[in-house]
């Protein structure tokens, strides 16, 4: 067989992810162009395996291969995001420079997109989006404002999405669909029905990826009828619509979101039951709530750390709080929520003693509390009449924790002193 055709046929295997057979045809060739040596990097980046991707690179740099600019953007393209692959982003521009393909398109964009995927990267990436000018293309803009939107930078991606409008680029579902995630981030509704208009202006109002969006910025932005129209309004359905809309409805009216994953023809995910289990908290309906955390046991999504947290919420606003404790106490990880939620159920249940010392237990377990662990706590001594333990906790916050209390607070130690008529 031919270089080329192997190579062909290394492409066909990749593309129907039979990466063991492209490999084992790949190591069985006596030569290997540039060509090939892209064609299998590619192959493994494309399908997620990424190590492999950066492996085949650094081989086909030993066998002494020059890398041309589609090798260098498929090799950037899986190191993209964080972890330790992504250092190797800095590394591969200064290959690009080297080779003098750094000003390639296919390059560029694929360095802007893996420095902006890293936090500490956004300004490097911004650097050489601005120093492209008029030679930006939808991919540069899309990864530039995917870059912001994704590190809490909203407001500036949804500048740089207005100006690419402004300018005539062509608009991708992909880059609307970022948009209106980045409306949602900020409750933007108005800018999220400006982007809606424009969807509708370019067809792309019919794309799932843009309507699951938009059905999401609605129902964060509390416009829960007009998500609901357009979930009604959409035939083909994936579990991501099905999700969005449940999840929208278990915030604000959690019994319809019952109904809906009664209506729901797609298999549901732990996503869809942590929603439901949410729902079944604010209706405290424990029953319910036991025959969701059974399903969470039978597809063994028990290890979900956002799954326990919402048993653990829900079998507390249930009043089960022995059933809320021995899930909490069987969590391997527990992230700050978790001991809110065990904090803030032992306060709404009477057992304020209870909850002061789980907050010791977190303390000496390294976490750092923050407005909402003291909220519960002040909250927790309120209903149970410890009125020295819940004004100390108070102190504490400025004192000890650096903590400027909030509204929320200031309410519950007025309510604190109430309880207590300590009104001087």
């Amino acid at each position: 067989m031919s270089q080329k055709h192997a190579t062909t046929l290394i492409k066909s295997l990749c593309a129907c992810g039979a990466l063991r057979h492209a490999r084992a045809l790949f190591d069985e060739m006596p030569d290997r162009d540039a060509v090939a040596w892209t064609a299998m990097l590619s192959g493994y980046s494309s399908n997620g395996r990424r190590r492999e991707a950066l492996d085949v690179f650094r081989r086909m740099f030993a066998a002494g291969v020059a890398p041309n600019e589609y090798t260098l953007s498929s090799v950037l393209t899986a190191c993209r995001g964080a972890g330790a692959l992504a250092a190797a982003a800095t590394p591969l521009h200064a290959v690009a420079v080297r080779r003098g393909v750094d000003r390639m398109p296919y390059v560029v964009n694929a360095l802007i997109d893996a420095y902006a995927s890293l936090a500490e990267g956004v300004e490097d990436a911004r650097r050489l989006f601005d120093a492209l000018g008029s030679g930006r293309t939808a991919a540069s803009w899309t990864s530039m404002i995917a870059g912001y939107a994704r590190w809490g930078q909203e407001r500036t991606g949804l500048w740089l999405f207005q100006t690419m409008v402004k300018d005539g680029v062509e608009l991708s579902p992909f880059a609307c669909s970022i948009a209106l995630h980045a409306c949602a981030s900020v409750i933007d509704l108005c800018l999220g029905q400006q982007i809606h208009l424009h969807c509708i202006r370019k067809a792309l109002d019919a794309n799932l990826a843009v309507v699951n969006s938009l059905i999401n910025m609605y129902c964060t932005c509390a416009r829960i009828l007009d998500a609901r129209r357009l979930f009604d309004e959409t035939p083909e359905r994936n579990l991501i619509t099905w999700n969005t809309m449940i999840a929208g409805y278990s915030q604000c009216n959690p019994l319809m979101a019952l109904q809906l994953l009664l209506d729901m023809n797609d298999e549901p995910n732990c996503f869809t039951l942590t929603s439901i289990t949410s729902a079944c908290a604010d209706l405290a309906a424990l029953r319910c709530g036991k025959q969701v955390h059974g399903a969470v046991l039978r597809r063994s999504y028990s290890d979900n750390l956002q799954m326990c947290n919402a048993l653990v919420d829900m079998y507390s606003k249930c009043g089960s709080i022995a059933n809320a404790k021995k899930l909490f106490d069987r969590m391997g990880c527990k992230d700050k929520f978790s001991w809110t939620s065990m904090i803030a159920g032992y306060g709404m249940n009477g057992y304020g003693n209870d909850a002061v010392q789980l907050f010791s237990s977190m303390i000496h377990a390294g976490v750092h509390p923050d407005h909402v662990v003291f909220l519960s706590l002040i909250s927790s001594c309120s209903h149970a009449g410890l009125v020295d333990e819940g004004w100390n906790f108070f102190r504490s916050m400025v004192d000890e924790y650096n903590l400027q209390p909030n509204k929320e607070v200031y309410g519950s130690v007025v309510n604190l002193l109430g309880r207590a008529e300590c009104f001087q």
